[in-house]
């Protein structure tokens, strides 16, 4: 047995989703601690006569909006001007920011106060009420999304403050660690594992897999000590993108929520299992807690342009706990971070030493593993929105090799999303590109202006790399 005597687990998934803040996804649920719809941010926080844009449950599966989630613009949103830190943020930001970033349009801007109604997305909202809420889980950095996946493969992110595909990542990582123990591992990936840049995963790609391995490994109880799942990132023909990123369904991150935990909850594995779900980063959207701003640069690495130190967490994003072992409707309200996911694997595994300071210090939630004996009354199923076809669709091609698929010619033709890149994909289409660069081969021509090509070109790129 891996774990400890103290806790029964002998599998942790991990399932990452994209840029939504807790209080957008999570913050009307009717715990006590939720929001009062008294929340507001000024239409300029600098006239305290402005408008007021109150938060409301009104948001919608589509976003009209992509807001600014880069480092100057994340300060903007907590402070309220660029480099004015203070303790606590008054996260007044939100609003100018999204005006801002809709070039002057108020009321596109004003739709960054949205929240979602509980009963609009109801997988999250039942993970959240049945299991153990995490409602002080925030963001590692004040910044984008990969940087904030590195902390939950390695507690780091080198120094960097901006996602590129240029910067040579070398750090030690998580995986690294269960190898050197002799735990085993997988990441699963719906098309392109951003992960993947992490180098010293370059000699392991035999753990890198599709995603619908997930469900067979699951089902035939083989599953790896440690999963981490990454969604599917953009639109290609009938296989949707299941991140949740602005502007994506979020009807299908849904989806993607409800087939996992079914999966798991009727597969032998269940009472043996603990499942981790969260985001990566708040995405823009608004937030009424302020991050903490004292915790340990982790490797001694600061960033100049623009300069931060790395000791300050970003926004809260929701975070679920669910097992067996987990208490019906927990909320643990203890500080946590992406790095808290290494933290806790070793804890759980018994690993001899931590990655960097950040998961040395960082907060452990294997405490909420509270019960001697596993709990029978948990929903084998969950509630997912949308009409039953649509979902049944959906989740069948959640189980379905898109990439073998595409290589065999047997994909849908007609569907082809003409939708312009946002930032986090043209950065993905970089990596592809860079993962050919690596291996010192000749990229493949490619005229990428919609979502389209760039999944077609990410498909040819990554199957090309991991053929080596």
């Amino acid at each position: 047995m891996n774990t400890t005597d103290r806790f029964p687990i002998e599998h942790v998934i991990v399932l990452m989703l994209e840029n939504r803040s807790f209080d957008h996804m999570l913050g009307y649920l009717p715990n006590g601690h939720g929001l009062s719809g008294d929340e507001y941010n000024l239409v300029d926080p600098s006239d305290p006569t402005s408008e007021r844009v109150h938060v409301s449950n009104t948001a919608d599966y589509i976003s009209a909006i992509n807001p600014a989630h880069d480092f100057v613009s994340i300060e903007k949103q907590l402070y309220g001007e660029r480099g004015h830190v203070v303790d606590p943020a008054p996260m007044n930001g939100f609003v100018v920011v999204s005006i801002e970033e809709a070039k002057g349009d108020v009321e596109v801007g004003k739709k960054i106060m949205e929240c979602f109604d509980p009963g609009k997305i109801p997988a999250l909202t039942t993970l959240a009420q049945e299991f153990c809420l995490c409602d002080r889980w925030f963001s590692s950095v004040p910044g984008p999304t990969w940087l904030n996946r590195f902390y939950a493969h390695s507690a780091t992110c080198d120094g960097m403050i901006v996602d590129t595909a240029k910067h040579g990542y070398d750090m030690k990582t998580i995986y690294d660690t269960l190898d050197e123990n002799g735990l085993s591992w997988n990441i699963y990936y719906g098309d392109i594992p951003q992960s993947i840049i992490l180098q010293h995963l370059w000699q392991k790609l035999d753990h890198i897999k599709q995603f619908d391995k997930f469900f067979g490994d699951l089902e035939k109880g083989e599953l790896a000590s440690y999963s981490f799942i990454e969604p599917r990132y953009i639109n290609f023909h009938e296989f949707k993108a299941t991140d949740q990123h602005p502007p994506h369904d979020v009807r299908l991150g849904e989806y993607l929520i409800a087939e996992v935990y079914d999966t798991l909850r009727n597969s032998p594995l269940w009472e043996k299992s603990l499942l981790v779900l969260l985001y990566d980063e708040h995405g823009g959207f608004f937030d009424r807690v302020s991050p903490p701003v004292s915790v340990p640069n982790p490797d001694g690495k600061k960033s100049k342009h623009p300069s931060f130190d790395f000791t300050r967490l970003g926004a809260r994003v929701p975070a679920i706990l669910v097992s067996p072992f987990v208490e019906k409707g927990q909320v643990d309200s203890k500080i946590y971070e992406h790095s808290s996911i290494p933290a806790t694997i070793k804890t759980l595994f018994n690993l001899p030493e931590s990655l960097t300071a950040r998961d040395k210090a960082a907060n452990t939630f294997e405490k909420n593993l509270s019960r001697s004996i596993p709990r029978s009354d948990a929903p084998l199923t969950l509630p997912v929105p949308g009409l039953p076809e649509e979902a049944r669709r959906h989740r069948a091609l959640l189980r379905i090799d898109a990439q073998e698929k595409w290589r065999l010619g047997e994909i849908e033709q007609a569907e082809k999303s003409l939708e312009p890149l946002s930032t986090f994909q043209e950065t993905l289409v970089a990596l592809a590109k860079q993962l050919i660069k690596m291996k010192h081969r000749k990229a493949p021509a490619a005229h990428i202006q919609t979502e389209h090509d760039a999944a077609v070109h990410i498909s040819e790129s990554l199957a090309r790399f991991l053929e080596q």
